[in-house]
């Protein structure tokens, strides 16, 4: 729990559930809890954990899992529920899909998940400052638990079981209506540093400009910037270099881009440089969303008090399409 100025967060309240479940209003109402883990191994790993699956017709509660093995096709495994499976929290994060779920357990996250010989159970430390939109009307509500954290466990590839370890972070979003008509797509990422992590959301207006660039830039002492600060105190710039048209679902979309944040005497430049794309997932649903994943080389150049430094890194990156 954290004091600011005005008012008073509790982080794990907020990574609880928000919406009514049951879902009262299924054609509108989404929530999901996200981890997501790069392991030493080379391996990128995706779980998401939805009460009311806005990919699904109709929307009910599943879990999704991705694996990204390094240089071998994605592993994609989904399991629908119904909601007398489901139980979850209205007072933190403690969510259980039949026997997959999801858990604060104080200084860490527990989760687990197994579809059809593929999953993990894996312990997420919490480590870098936490943030959420609460109590603000952003349109699209947002808490990060884990901007970025250690992570370690068992990761399971048909039926074996692998110790890993790496870095990971968890997410949470839900709502009460879609942004679509809003925003054409947006473009979301995250750059991890042993020292600072950037978290990113770039949207885009129907005329492939950007519309709103923003950040939660993190360590473990703090919420350093975020995209709920005050203009006059933080500004985030966003510009896209290059593009490509990937030709399965059509879309163009930038390839390399650079996102600028600066506050006080904090100031960061992210460039980003599409490598490989890895997931191509075309939405079977209309107003559903077209979505890609892919790795991308990252140079984050961060200056603070004058002292520059600059980190070479790769890392799992994602673009949404909104369909109404």
């Amino acid at each position: 729990m954290t004091t600011t100025e005005n008012k008073t967060i509790d982080y794990k309240k907020a990574d609880a559930t928000h919406i009514n479940f049951p879902v009262t209003n299924r054609e509108e109402h989404f929530e999901w809890w996200y981890f997501d883990a790069h392991f030493d191994n080379g391996d990128h790993f995706v779980v998401m954990y939805s009460l009311n699956d806005t990919r699904l017709k109709p929307r009910k509660p599943s879990v999704r899992l991705n694996i990204y093995p390094k240089g071998q096709p994605e592993i994609w495994k989904m399991k629908e529920y119904t909601e007398e499976e489901v139980k979850t929290s209205y007072e933190k994060c403690d969510a259980t899909f039949g026997e997959e779920y999801c858990r604060d357990c104080g200084d860490y996250y527990e989760l687990y998940t197994m579809i059809d010989g593929y999953g993990a159970k894996l312990k997420l430390k919490k480590q870098n400052h936490p943030y959420t939109t609460e109590g603000t009307n952003v349109p699209l509500p947002w808490t990060v638990a884990v901007p970025s954290g250690p992570i370690e466990g068992e990761l399971y590839k048909g039926g074996e079981a692998i110790k890993v370890k790496g870095v990971g972070y968890h997410d949470h979003n839900w709502g009460e209506k879609t942004l679509a008509g809003a925003f054409k797509n947006w473009y979301w990422g995250k750059i991890h540093t042993p020292d600072i992590s950037i978290d990113y959301g770039i949207f885009m207006d129907f005329n492939d400009q950007v519309a709103v660039p923003g950040a939660i830039v993190t360590d473990k002492n703090s919420a350093i910037m975020t995209p709920i600060d005050p203009p006059e105190t933080t500004q985030f710039e966003a510009t896209i270099h290059d593009t490509i048209t990937e030709e399965s679902m059509g879309y163009t979309f930038a390839k390399d881009f650079t996102l600028k944040g600066k506050k006080g005497d904090i100031s960061f430049i992210a460039n980003i440089k599409l490598k490989e794309i890895v997931m191509v997932e075309k939405s079977k649903l209309e107003g559903g969303e077209d979505a890609y994943r892919y790795i991308a080389d990252e140079e984050l150049i961060v200056t603070r008090n004058g002292d520059t430094k600059t980190y070479h890194t790769d890392g799992l990156h994602e673009i949404v399409y909104l369909k109404k």
